[in-house]
């Protein structure tokens, strides 16, 4: 509850005296929404491509090494895609944690709103990268 001379209000926020570190919050933020996430998807798939070359389907042939190498490239894009996108944001919020970053001139504050809109790029862009991407995505779209 905050209360000033004129009116009394609710409010929920972070209790500077309490100890709070917002340099801890960031890092463990940073953690939690960008290396977790990224080694994670990297990890399922790097397995999910080591479980696609080792398999027998499709055989040995031409045609065949052709559509995993197909698949190969795109998986490495979308990981190199997500990593590239949510980069930015997460180093000016580290940045901030430890007042390395200011806000105050408007290129560092256009730079975090640029940082921003790409990170949210990142949510919508795997059906593009699908579709310019993968022969037979689009095949199947325009059926």
């Amino acid at each position: 509850l905050y209360t000033d001379d004129s009116y009394e209000t609710e409010k929920c926020g972070f209790l500077e005296n309490d100890n709070f570190s917002w340099a801890a919050f960031h890092i463990a933020f940073f953690l939690s929404s960008y290396v977790v996430p990224l080694i994670l998807i990297s990890v399922l798939y790097m397995w999910m491509l080591s479980r696609l070359w080792r398999s027998s389907v499709g055989g040995r042939s031409a045609e065949s090494k052709k559509g995993k190498k197909r698949v190969t490239r795109l998986v490495v894009i979308v990981v190199a895609a997500f990593a590239s996108l949510w980069c930015p944001i997460q180093v000016i919020l580290l940045l901030k944690s430890i007042d390395a970053f200011e806000t105050v001139s408007p290129f560092h504050l256009s730079l975090q709103i640029i940082s921003h809109v790409l990170a949210y790029t990142s949510s919508c862009i795997n059906p593009l990268l699908y579709a310019f991407l993968s022969e037979n995505f689009r095949k199947a779209f325009r059926k």
